[in-house]
C-alpha cells in the first residue's frame, strides 16, 4: 500500500521509516514492517468488516495478562482498519532455527498453551464457544468466504455446507475451557532464550475448549515438519492423553475460516 492512503496521523508516525511486506503466515490482512535504526513496528491493514477491531480489543484485554504486542495506533479509515503494533522479540517457531530444533519448538508450543490456559477467564468478555463458532462459519459460507483450495488433503467433504452440517450434528462436549488463541500455529508463536517471547494474530482469541488450540497446533506441527512424528511429544509435554476425535473436529471446523 501507499503510505499516502493511510490516515494522516498514521502517516506522521511512519514518515521516513523503511518498510517491507510480511508474507509469512495465513492472515487475510496486509502486514507491513516499518523500521528505522531505533525501532520497529508492524502494521496490519484489513477491510473494516473482517474483524481487526476485535483483534485490537482482544490485545487490549490481554495487556499485562500475556506476552502480546503493544498497540501503538488503531483507526478505521476509508473502509479499512489500521492496527499498528510493537514488534515481538525473538523468532517465530517456524524460523529456520526452531525448525532445525524440533524438540525445543514442541516444548515451547506446549508451554505457550499452558500460558494461555493460566489466564483467568472469569472476566473475559470474548466467548468462542462452538455455537458462536458455528454461527461465524455459516456466515463465511453464506458470504463465499471459505477457500476450499486451502482445505486439508484428507478433507472428505465436497462442499462447505456439507462440512458445516456434519460439524453441527457432531458437536463434541466442550470441557476444559480456557482462554484460547484461536489460530495457534507455529508462525503465530515466538520464542527467545528457550522461552516463549510472544503471541501474535489474536483476532480469533477467546474462551473455548482447549482443543481449539491443541488441534490447530497438531496440524501446524504436521505441516511445518512434514511428519506426524512430533505429535506424541507435544502431548507428553502437555501432560494429557490425546483426544483424537476433538483434534479432528477442530481441524475440520477451521476449514470454514
Amino acid at each position: 500500500m501507499n503510505i499516502c492512503d493511510y490516515p494522516p496521523e498514521l502517516q506522521s508516525l511512519l514518515n521516513g521509516m523503511h518498510y517491507e511486506e510480511d508474507s509469512i503466515g495465513r492472515s487475510t490482512a496486509g502486514v507491513y514492517r516499518y523500521f528505522n535504526d531505533k525501532i520497529s513496528y508492524y502494521l496490519k491493514v484489513q477491510p473494516s468488516f473482517q474483524g481487526l477491531g476485535k483483534e485490537k480489543n482482544i490485545m487490549e484485554w490481554l495487556q499485562h495478562r500475556l506476552l502480546v504486542p503493544e498497540i501503538i495506533y488503531f483507526k478505521s479509515y476509508n473502509d479499512l482498519d489500521y492496527l499498528l503494533m510493537s514488534e515481538i522479540q525473538g523468532e517465530m517457531l517456524c524460523s529456520d532455527y526452531f525448525l532445525d530444533n524440533p524438540e525445543k519448538s514442541v516444548r515451547l508450543l506446549a508451554d505457550g498453551i499452558k500460558m494461555l490456559q493460566s489466564i483467568p477467564i472469569e472476566d473475559c468478555p470474548f466467548d468462542n464457544n462452538l455455537n458462536i463458532k458455528l454461527e461465524e462459519a455459516l456466515f463465511n459460507i453464506e458470504n463465499n468466504l471459505v477457500d476450499m483450495d486451502d482445505w486439508e488433503e484428507n478433507n472428505r467433504f465436497e462442499t462447505p455446507l456439507e462440512l458445516f452440517e456434519y460439524l453441527k450434528q457432531n458437536q463434541p462436549k466442550e470441557s476444559s475451557l480456557s482462554f484460547t488463541h484461536g489460530d495457534y500455529s507455529l508462525p503465530n508463536i515466538f520464542g527467545k532464550d528457550n522461552k516463549i517471547s510472544g503471541f501474535i494474530d489474536l483476532g480469533r482469541g477467546g474462551i473455548a475448549d482447549i482443543y481449539q488450540d491443541i488441534a490447530l497446533c497438531v496440524r501446524s506441527l504436521k505441516h511445518n515438519y512434514e511428519t506426524e512424528d512430533y505429535t506424541g511429544l507435544f502431548f507428553r509435554h502437555l501432560g494429557i492423553q490425546p483426544n483424537c476425535q476433538k483434534v479432528e473436529y477442530y481441524i475440520l471446523l477451521d476449514e470454514l475460516f
